[in-house]
């Protein structure tokens, strides 16, 4: 039972091994996401030994339940800081005053317009790559939240605003996800897990997925694997 709970709380290293479904952590400075990426037994190992590290923290070589379990709550507490920003980010007040650069109660359009021209512009510096949209997308969503036709919008018009539209209109934005959670096996149940048994979990899940045994791990065969598990939980 204590080795169940050791799989199941070990979180930092949800990324050892090949994933399966569709990896939603955005890529580092156009590098793509590892499910589009082909991968090789010796890539998997040493990732794992790069994940083994972090939760080891006392560098015994091992990793126990409070070593899980003090992770855990240290992701648990990043997780939450970041949903009280976004919950900021997304409160019409802040956001009206942010449009509202001259602080006269009022957002025009060129204000909005350049509010998102200069986002735009950090993410490209960011990124090394133009930000691309809709020339006259601005304009529209303007024009939906101008509720009176004045040519301005107030922020009582702002709060009133559906919220798809006040998020068309907010200078930030960008897509989230979650990887899948992935099993350690305490091979000699002992309540612990070393760098080896970590390794054989992750390559014996990564063999599972290698369908023509050529030791490495396409898009593809993540695909086919992805279509077998939806195949599977259909007849289910």
């Amino acid at each position: 039972m204590k080795s169940l709970i050791l799989a199941a709380s070990a979180a930092a290293l949800v990324a050892v091994a090949p994933a399966i479904a569709q990896n939603a952590a955005a890529p580092a400075k156009g590098k793509p996401a590892r499910a589009e990426r082909t991968e090789t037994r010796a890539d998997v190992q040493s990732r794992v030994a790069a994940h083994f590290t972090k939760l080891d923290a006392n560098r015994d070589g091992f990793v126990t339940q409070a070593e899980t379990d003090a992770l855990i709550a240290q992701r648990q507490a990043k997780r939450a800081d970041r949903q009280a920003k976004r919950a900021e980010r997304r409160d019409p007040a802040k956001m009206f005053d942010r449009f509202d650069t001259n602080k006269d109660g009022k957002v025009t359009l060129a204000e909005a317009e350049a509010l998102r021209a200069a986002r735009n512009a950090r993410v490209a510096a960011k990124t090394g790559k133009p930000v691309q949209g809709n020339a006259g997308a601005m304009n529209g969503l303007f024009t939906r939240v101008d509720a009176n036709k004045d040519g301005t919008i107030t922020k009582a018009e702002f709060a009133a605003a559906p919220r798809p539209e006040r998020r068309g209109m907010r200078p930030g934005g960008g897509k989230g996800g979650h990887g899948q959670m992935l099993g350690m096996a305490d091979v000699n149940k002992d309540g612990r897990v070393t760098v080896a048994e970590a390794q054989q979990a992750a390559l014996s899940r990564f063999d599972r997925l290698d369908l023509n045994r050529d030791g490495k791990l396409t898009p593809e065969e993540r695909r086919q694997a992805r279509q077998q598990m939806r195949a599977q939980r259909t007849k289910g």
